[in-house]
């Protein structure tokens, strides 16, 4: 486990649950029960959230083992409401000068040569195949948000993948906006309209690890607004770039910090499907806030490395959420007053339940520690995870 996100509960949808705090602060990945501290993980206790109740080693509580008796370590699914819960497209920029000199001499990423580095020729092609990809997949009709780091590649990337049709020199057609005007970098592109309905918003925490190379060193606010003009750079929050230090790298940790921030900021969005441009070192970082305890398929799609202008798709859910939901809910009421939302049934919640009344309400459910023992379908006493054993001893259970 190489770091965690605070604050919100987020789960990154890999399948199981697993609780895992960061000091005071909370979040889920798929997979069973922890507690970290820092970067150190230590097994804690039960939870009841989601109404599901998985134990330790994948031992579930008493509703949920009558779901799957038999085999209860084979149930690693879960289930989030669908307004809790975003899909985001990740998003590597392209090829960039930067990573072409790179692959020869990994000294040249602290050449003054390749300060806030552009496209390439292959990187602006690989830009308008990704962008082919989305409409052919109906992807890019679907995405609200386009969020992009505020570095010359991943705006051209992103301007690239998500903008409108390749402009004509010296200007627009049919009133169209300009999303990124002609002749930017080293390999100068045509202006790209800007797509109708589609928001662009710059966030500087989604920016690469920066410091010490000149390529991670973003230009000032200014002149990217006369480059980029619909793009929104009010997340910003200086004009010249005071986090780039010459002499200091950012460390690992201050990256999963950083991307902790990103993904509550992501969270707090109104809109459910966002596109997130980026850069390999801050994706990778995020990615590996994620999955820990997830299959090897599974985790290893989640963090592997992204090639240029890689793209892959995943849904991030706020599985701890107390206040309201910051994306619309398309849940239907139903009940007695199903045509008048002003009004509640007088049926208690807790009262409403399956037509058998054997299975009880999620708020009544015991945890492991209460319940006891659990059971199998041979009647064996399934094995208590030696962590919760220690736990019920501390609250005198054995």
């Amino acid at each position: 486990m190489q770091g965690v996100v605070g604050g919100a509960g987020v789960v990154l949808n890999c399948g199981g649950l697993r609780e895992i705090g960061s000091f005071a602060e909370r979040l889920v990945f798929g997979g069973s029960f922890c507690r970290v501290s820092g970067f150190g993980v230590q097994v804690g206790n039960l939870s009841r959230r989601c109404g599901v109740v998985v134990g330790l080693g994948g031992e579930m509580a008493p509703a949920a083992a009558m779901a799957d008796q038999a085999s209860p370590e084979s149930f690693a699914v879960s289930m989030f409401p669908v307004h809790r819960s975003k899909v985001i497209h990740i998003v590597r920029h392209g090829q960039g000068f930067h990573n072409v000199a790179g692959e020869v001499d990994h000294a040249s990423y602290t050449s003054w040569d390749y300060a806030d580095a552009s496209l390439t020729d292959l990187g602006w092609q690989q830009s308008e195949a990704l962008h082919k990809h989305l409409d052919v997949t109906g992807i890019k009709a679907q995405v609200e948000l386009v969020v992009v780091s505020p570095l010359l590649r991943t705006l051209q990337t992103a301007a690239g993948v998500w903008g409108g049709a390749t402009l004509a020199e010296g200007g627009v057609s049919g009133g169209e906006e300009v999303l990124m005007v002609g002749g930017l970098g080293k390999a100068p592109h045509a202006a790209i309209a800007a797509p109708k309905g589609l928001k662009f918003v710059a966030n500087e925490f989604c920016r690469e690890q920066n410091g010490v190379h000149p390529c991670d060193r973003r230009s000032s606010v200014s002149s990217y607004k006369k480059s980029f003009p619909c793009v929104d750079f009010s997340e910003v929050g200086t004009d010249e770039d005071t986090w780039w230090s010459e002499t200091e790298r950012e460390s690992a940790q201050q990256l999963f910090t950083r991307a902790r921030t990103f993904v509550r900021w992501l969270l707090n969005r109104p809109e459910s499907r966002i596109a997130v441009v980026s850069h390999s070192s801050f994706i990778f970082h995020m990615c590996h806030l994620f999955g820990a305890d997830c299959s090897d398929v599974v985790r290893k799609e989640i963090q592997q490395g992204f090639r240029n202008c890689e793209m892959r798709s995943v849904v991030i859910s706020d599985r701890l959420a107390t206040g309201p939901a910051k994306v619309a809910s398309t849940d239907f009421k139903g009940g007695l007053h199903y045509n008048d939302v002003s009004k509640t049934d007088d049926l208690p919640a807790r009262q409403i339940a399956a037509e058998d009344k054997s299975v009880p309400h999620a708020d009544s459910l015991a945890t492991q520690e209460q319940a006891g023992p659990s059971f199998n379908e041979q009647g064996e006493e399934i094995e208590t995870h030696p962590s919760a054993k220690s736990q019920q001893v501390s609250n005198g259970k054995l």
